[in-house]
């Protein structure tokens, strides 16, 4: 099997769709000898934040001289980007391997009357027996949607990161912020030690676990703080206090005033894995996660975000009024049909002086007259361009030299939209 069959592989185990729950995970991880039971993990959850806090503490334990595992989802341009070590992607020919050996094992489920896994599942079996094999020190592994019943779940984290939680998944999770938590807090294991920047009654629920598990709990503004000292478009200065040190003047390349909370926890959280301030400081600097209020430097400029819920996009909102309040703005919003779509816009709209709405590259894909009507009955206007390139050129064609353009709604448009606007272009 070379890449691009791999690649067809995947893409037909996505017709299993969602399918949650453990079992099947357990004996596809079975099968490959339980490489879960043979490696040191940090666990994240958490509605938003879980990508961005994962690269901080994988930077941070990397520059500690530890061999670290980072698993994440979705992909922006490589479906290798899901599996790094210090890093570094895997590699494809690794990637087709690794999938090929597999495979055998999922046919022989499928004779024995077992389900099929899904493709999440296969990915997270696919990144546990990689990393075993590179005899990785310590796994930063992010969940896929949920928690309790997520496929990285089958893991035992002595370490585990919750970022935050809000609405997002409900089909899946549940309608409330008290069930969305106990879905989340699931990934709390038995006197393990929690990070978390959850507030009101989603911490009152991680609480109530930690305390079961007999799990060490430390809070953001509770134990955890981070006190800024600059924040602009070239990056974040800031002091952060946590459990068992104080470090001041971090560096931050990643904008936002939500990246706080996010550096607080992969601080603490990489702190208590054994990194020492040297580490911690060389990797925060080193952090690199694209299509995060990722600013390209064209004129005009374009601002990437994969802000697809409401939690995400009043997290853009704050940061498009903070960092460019005298900007013109001109949107390109393209969502999934399972978000919540008229709270989401509802944050982002007001900043809009041009807005454009398009499809994302996704088979989930919502539609955008369904976009446009929630726009024009919040009282805004709006277009429809349904192809995403003709969709950045009448952006491109509308905005002037000095105004930004925004893509955000999916993180499936903000790669192509990295790719479109690369520096360079005319």
């Amino acid at each position: 099997m070379d890449y691009q069959q791999s690649l067809t592989t995947m893409q037909e185990l996505s017709k299993f769709g969602i399918n949650l729950g453990l079992g099947r995970i357990e004996e596809l991880l079975r099968r490959l000898g339980n490489p879960q039971k043979s490696l040191s993990f940090i666990h994240i959850a958490g509605t938003n934040g879980k990508g961005s806090t994962g690269a901080m503490i994988s930077s941070i334990l990397t520059s500690s001289g530890k061999k670290t595992g980072f698993f994440s989802s979705p992909h922006l341009d490589s479906y290798c980007e899901r599996f790094r070590l210090d890093g570094q992607d895997i590699k494809e020919e690794k990637f087709a391997a690794l999938l090929s050996g597999i495979l055998g094992h999922i046919k022989d489920m499928q004779k024995e009357g077992f389900e099929s896994p899904t493709e999440f599942e296969v990915c997270t079996a696919l990144a546990l027996f990689y990393f075993v094999q590179e005899k990785a020190d310590w796994v930063v592994l992010e969940a896929g949607m949920g928690g309790a019943i997520d496929s990285t779940n089958i893991v035992d984290a002595k370490i585990a990161v919750l970022t935050n939680v809000a609405f997002d998944h409900m089909k899946y999770l549940g309608d409330t912020i008290e069930d969305i938590a106990r879905v989340k807090a699931g990934i709390i294991k038995k006197g393990a030690h929690v990070f978390t920047a959850a507030q009101g009654v989603a911490l009152d629920i991680i609480r109530q676990k930690a305390g079961q598990e007999d799990a060490i709990l430390d809070v953001w503004q509770e134990q955890l703080f981070c006190y800024p000292i600059e924040d602009s478009p070239e990056g974040q200065i800031m002091r952060i206090v946590t459990h068992h040190a104080t470090y001041d003047h971090l560096y931050l390349p990643l904008l936002g005033r939500h990246q706080q909370a996010n550096a607080t926890l992969a601080v603490a959280a990489a702190g208590e894995a054994g990194a020492d301030e040297e580490s911690i400081r060389k990797g925060l600097a080193k952090t690199y996660w694209p299509a995060r209020l990722e600013l390209i430097d064209t004129k005009p400029q374009v601002l990437i975000d994969g802000a697809h819920n409401p939690h995400g996009m009043e997290a853009l909102a704050y940061a498009l009024k903070y960092y460019w309040p005298q900007k013109r703005m001109l949107g390109i919003i393209g969502m999934l049909a399972d978000k919540d779509k008229e709270s989401a816009l509802s944050m982002i709209l007001p900043y809009m002086d041009e807005l454009i709405f398009t499809t994302p590259p996704a088979e989930r894909a919502g539609d955008c007259e369904e976009l446009l009507h929630i726009a024009l009955q919040l009282g805004y206007k709006a277009q429809v361009e349904e192809n995403m390139a003709k969709a950045f050129q009448l952006a491109w064609d509308l905005a002037g030299p000095d105004d930004l353009i925004v893509v955000c709604g999916s993180l499936y448009l903000a790669a192509p939209a990295r790719n479109w606007f690369s520096p360079g272009r005319p």
